[in-house]
């Protein structure tokens, strides 16, 4: 709202919303802060009621933390608010006081709104199914069933799919219109959002699959957004796709990792001549010779954890910001039967025999990966002969997951067509960020011309350096600029580990 103080907003709102009966919606109201942190950072928050089903309303609804946070000094009165949209997806920062500073500093002196989506932990209904950290790729990283319980793809394949159907009755069971949870919708909550908030227009800020979200709000509510920033996104219009093309695309990637080696130190050269080979030669050794190693569990037993060549391509796409540096002595030990290396690799210390997810509601997880696909979702044929083909997408990409959700979501058929807009838009990548690289704003800017995009050396998921708040600052400043990255490569690469392990 333009040249309205929020603290005016606060009483007009409280007042104007007071009026109306208790079953209106969509209506913001002046609410106690979600979290501690909200709080603590002076945000002033509200509770959006809104329709679970936007399309044909049907008395459901759903209740929405919002906290807006105003700068201390403000730059411009003209300045539009920064709409943060999480990823995750599924991944609440309302309680993440470093998360919520960063983010600030990104956009300056200018009006920070953070929510949680539908779905999330601080949301009504959230869509809750704890059993599934212990088999989620994603939430139990690198010791799930579906990457270390058995040599077979087709066991580790069974260990997951009961979970993510159980996650979806649970949640038809308590009445929920699972359908309703995808970017369509939260793209309307948000709009709605905007409207009662008295904006003209925003910026939106980008996380992850929360980027991807930004896409829809574009596609969608095109009126209503100035600018956008998409950080290392993740974008349902590529995601969708078959999991395989992904997998082949990010391992093309570690290939280049060891091309950079090569090219940097003649001591990498003369350790991986063959480096084009090294990364299927590796696989190649470990499905001849897994690496095995015996955990305990919660009850005192012994579990005992399976690595093939599939869970190393699976950790290395999961790890490769950590594990980028020791890749390529990694390799050689591998090949030459040295295993030396494999523990700490595989992170066997750090088993946990009880994993959560305590910022995620997983349900919401499941729930935007597999609603997002609409007709795209697969049937439970594609997933299985997409693992006979490559067992590398157990512990890689969720979509596989979807043929054994329950139902597609109800979104428009042209959800996954590709984004057409003029809209301005920076994208930020990391160079060690196997999942989001700069392909993505590559396919994207074929029809988003004014995107630019930039990689930070080094970095990977969710990269954060000084450069990343300068650029964010100048591009919301005038988006229609050419962004100065001359900054990209403030964080120097770390030296290659070549020598033997001692």
């Amino acid at each position: 709202m333009l040249g309205v103080s929020l603290s005016c907003l606060f009483l007009a709102q409280g007042s104007a919303h007071g009026q109306s009966g208790s079953d209106d919606v969509p209506r913001l109201e002046p609410s106690a802060c979600a979290t501690e942190t909200l709080s603590e950072l002076g945000a002033e928050c509200y509770t959006f009621h809104g329709e679970e089903n936007w399309d044909e309303p049907n008395g459901n609804h759903v209740k929405l933390p919002v906290g807006v946070m105003a700068p201390d000094e403000v730059r411009d009165v003209d300045d539009p608010p920064v709409f943060f949209f999480p990823g995750g997806p599924g991944f609440s920062s309302l309680d993440d006081r470093d998360y919520l500073e960063q983010l600030r500093k990104d956009v300056g002196n200018r009006t920070l709104v953070t929510m949680d989506h539908r779905g999330f932990i601080h949301a009504e209904p959230a869509l809750e199914c704890p059993d599934y950290a212990a088999v989620s790729p994603y939430h139990n990283i690198i010791h799930t069933p579906a990457i270390a319980s058995s040599l077979d793809p087709m066991k580790r394949l069974e260990s997951i799919t009961g979970a993510v159907e159980a996650c979806y009755q649970k949640l038809k069971d308590e009445g929920i219109d699972v359908a309703q949870y995808n970017q369509y919708t939260v793209s309307r909550d948000v709009d709605e959002i905007r409207q009662l908030l008295e904006y003209d227009t925003i910026d939106a800020f980008g996380s992850s699959t929360g980027s991807g979200t930004v896409l829809s709000f574009i596609q969608y509510h095109p009126e209503s957004i100035r600018a956008a920033i998409l950080g290392w996104p993740w974008f349902a219009h590529l995601r969708n796709r078959a999991p395989v093309d992904e997998f082949y695309t990010a391992k093309q990637g570690f290939t280049d990792i060891l091309a950079l080696c090569v090219a940097d130190d003649e001591a990498c050269r003369e350790m991986l001549p063959d480096w084009f080979l090294a990364i299927d030669r590796t696989r190649r050794a470990l499905d001849g010779r897994p690496h095995v190693a015996h955990v305990e569990d919660s009850d005192g037993s012994e579990t005992t954890l399976y690595f093939d060549g599939a869970a190393f391509l699976d950790t290395l796409y999961l790890m490769l910001p950590e594990a980028y540096a020791e890749l390529p002595s990694l390799i050689r030990d591998v090949e030459a039967g040295d295993y030396a290396r494999l523990d700490d690799f595989f992170l066997v210390d750090d088993y946990n025999p009880e994993p959560e997810a305590p910022t995620y509601a997983l349900g919401y997880f499941l729930a935007h990966v597999c609603n997002d696909m609409g007709t795209n979702r697969p049937g439970p044929e594609d997933s299985i002969a997409a693992v006979q083909r490559e067992p590398g997408i157990l512990g890689f990409e969720p979509p596989w997951l979807c043929a054994w959700w329950g139902e597609d979501g109800d979104v428009p058929v042209e959800h996954n067509d590709p984004p057409v807009s003029d809209i301005p838009a920076l994208a930020i990548h990391g160079q060690m960020d196997p999942c989001c690289g700069t392909r993505w704003s590559e396919h994207v800017s074929k029809t988003m011309p004014n995107l630019q995009y930039v990689e930070f050396q080094a970095l990977g998921h969710g990269p954060v350096n000084e450069c990343r708040s300068t650029m964010i600052d100048a591009f919301l400043a005038d988006p229609h600029a050419t962004v100065d990255d001359s900054c990209k490569d403030e964080v120097a690469l770390e030296s290659w580990v070549i020598e033997p392990p001692e």
